[in-house]
C-alpha cells in the first residue's frame, strides 16, 4: 500500500533489495533438508576488477544517508505509530511492548521529531502504568506487555517491567533534554533512574547475601547488578539471582551517571562487563548466554 506512493526510483529500489532477499533465502533453504555428502560446485571464477573508488552498495544513485533515513523514519512512523502515540506489532497480535515505545522514542529523537517523540512517551505514560491490586500506580517503570485480554478488553497485560525497555526511555528522555533544552525531559528521566535503580538492580555481598536497599553502608558492601526486570522475579532465592546479559547496558549507565550522582552507575558498568566475560567460560561456544543463573555464595554463573 505504502509503496505505491513512494516515488518511482525507491519503489525500484525497494524490488531490487526484495528480489536479492528471495534469491539469497531460497539459497539458503535449499541446503536445510540436505543430509548426503557435500560438493564442492565447480564455477568458472569471472575475472575481478577492483575499483578504485569505494561506493555504498546500500544506497541508490541520487540519494544521500540523511534522504534515505528521513523516508524511512517517516514510512515506519506511517506503518508502525499509531496517532495517538502507540507503536503496534503486527506479528504478535497486535500488541504494544515497552521496548517498541522506547525504541520509536530513541529514534524520534535522533531524527529530530520531537512530535512524535512527545505521542509515544504520552501514550506509555498513559498506558503502560504498573498498578497494585487495588489500581495504585506503583512506580514510574512500565509494563512490558499491552494488549487485547480474553475478556476483550485492550489494557497491560503483563504488569512486570523490563528493565531494557526503562532504560532506553531513560536514555532517550536525556537525549531530548539536550537536543531541545526542555528541563521537563531531564525532570522524567530522573525520576525513572531512580526507580531503575531501587526496583531492578541489587547488591551481591561477599558473604553471597543479597541485599535491595540502597543506604549509603552499602556504597562499599558488595557488587550491584542489573535484573532483567523486578526483584521479587528474578530473586528466586537468597543464594540465586537470574540475569540477562542484553540487558546490559554500559554506555546507558556511563550517561546516567553524567546526570544523576545519586546512584553509583559506574558500578554497573563495572559488574556488566564482569558477568559478560564470565559468562562467555560458562558456555559452552564460548559466547554469553541470554539467560544466567549467579550462585551469589560461590561467584559462579551458570546458564
Amino acid at each position: 500500500m505504502f509503496l505505491s506512493s513512494l516515488p518511482l526510483r525507491h519503489r525500484q529500489f525497494l524490488q531490487k533489495i526484495a528480489t536479492a532477499a528471495i534469491v539469497l533465502s531460497l539459497t539458503g533453504c535449499s541446503f536445510g533438508s540436505f543430509t548426503g555428502e557435500a560438493k564442492t560446485p565447480q564455477i568458472e571464477l569471472p575475472e575481478i576488477t577492483i575499483p578504485t573508488t569505494i561506493t555504498s552498495p546500500s544506497l541508490p544513485e541520487g540519494i544521500d544517508n540523511q534522504e534515505l533515513l528521513e523516508e524511512s523514519w517517516a514510512v515506519y512512523r506511517e506503518e508502525f505509530i499509531q496517532e495517538d502515540g502507540r507503536v503496534i506489532d503486527y506479528e504478535a497480535q497486535d500488541r504494544s511492548i515497552s521496548e517498541g515505545q522506547a525504541y520509536a522514542m530513541l529514534r524520534a529523537v535522533l531524527m529530530g521529531d520531537e512530535r512524535t517523540f512527545v505521542l509515544t512517551l504520552d501514550w506509555a505514560e498513559k498506558n503502560l502504568q504498573r498498578l497494585d491490586a487495588d489500581g495504585k500506580r506503583i512506580d514510574n517503570l512500565w509494563a512490558w506487555k499491552w494488549g487485547k485480554k480474553a475478556d476483550g478488553q485492550w489494557e497491560p497485560i503483563d504488569f512486570n517491567f523490563a528493565s531494557d525497555a526503562d532504560i532506553d526511555a531513560a536514555t532517550a528522555l536525556i537525549w531530548a533534554y539536550r537536543r531541545w533544552n526542555k528541563s521537563e525531559y531531564l525532570d522524567l528521566a530522573l525520576i525513572k533512574l531512580k526507580d531503575i535503580w531501587q526496583y531492578s538492580t541489587v547488591m551481591v555481598g561477599s558473604n553471597g547475601k543479597v541485599k535491595e536497599d540502597d543506604s549509603k553502608g552499602l556504597l562499599n558492601w558488595g557488587t550491584r547488578y542489573l535484573l532483567p526486570g523486578p526483584v521479587e522475579a528474578f530473586v528466586p532465592s537468597s543464594s540465586t539471582i537470574h540475569l540477562n546479559p542484553s540487558y546490559f547496558a554500559p554506555y546507558a549507565f556511563r550517561l546516567f551517571a553524567q546526570v544523576d550522582s545519586n546512584h553509583d552507575w559506574l558500578s554497573l558498568v563495572k559488574s556488566s562487563y564482569e558477568v559478560l566475560q564470565k559468562s562467555t567460560q560458562a558456555s559452552t561456544v564460548g559466547l554469553p548466554s541470554d539467560w544466567i543463573a549467579l550462585e551469589t555464595k560461590t561467584g559462579k554463573l551458570k546458564s
